[in-house]
């Protein structure tokens, strides 16, 4: 399996898993703190090192891993706090996760509409879960809830609209070289490379 399918796949993993994980704290937000923080630093720091690979793999279109240096850097520092800094951030956890939601909601907003100028069928999914994604974010930002389990279900409704809108990005906008063929067409050599 080359470099491309690995992290496609790896990706796609990494989606289905924030998606469990938030659905796991919509139904269950009386999990223990201690408990949320190290589930999501061991996600985050995973997710963050799939995506700095993503970065330097020769996917076709180089739409869904293009910003993803930025973000595999982001997310591997925010699981390194949530790791080893987990008594200092508890407060701060609604916030953390609104930031990086917001950031990579922005971001696959432009993914979304590179996407509609490849001409993929899809990207309107894209668009759509991005949109939701920033106001998931900004809310958890402002904070508009006190109780502390309605900010526990809102971290899981984050993390599942995150995840899906990973997935959708991983399914429809990253496309794996299966061959090169080369072609003599008025005397010259045209390489062209056919995508699954």
């Amino acid at each position: 399996m080359n470099l491309i399918r690995w992290i496609k796949a790896a990706f796609g993993v990494a989606s289905a898993a924030m998606i469990a994980g938030g659905v796991c704290l919509m139904l269950r937000p009386d999990v223990s703190a201690s408990a949320i923080c190290m589930a999501l630093g061991i996600l985050s720091v995973v997710y963050g090192i799939i995506r700095l690979a993503g970065y330097f793999c020769n996917d076709l279109y180089r739409l869904a891993f293009q910003f993803d240096m930025a973000v595999g850097i982001l997310s591997i520092l925010i699981g390194g706090v949530l790791l080893f800094r987990s008594d200092r951030v508890l407060t701060y956890l609604p916030i953390v996760t609104g930031i990086f939601l917001l950031v990579d909601s922005v971001l696959r907003l432009q993914t979304a509409i590179d996407a509609k100028h490849f001409g993929m069928g899809k990207w309107w999914l894209i668009l759509v879960l991005a949109i939701g994604g920033a106001a998931l974010g900004t809310a958890l930002l402002l904070r508009p809830y006190d109780s502390g389990r309605v900010l526990v279900r809102l971290v899981g409704l984050t993390l599942l609209i995150d995840g899906c809108e990973n997935l959708l990005a991983c399914l429809y906008t990253v496309k794996v070289p299966r061959r090169s063929c080369a072609k003599i067409i008025e005397g010259q050599c045209v390489i062209e490379e056919n995508d699954l």
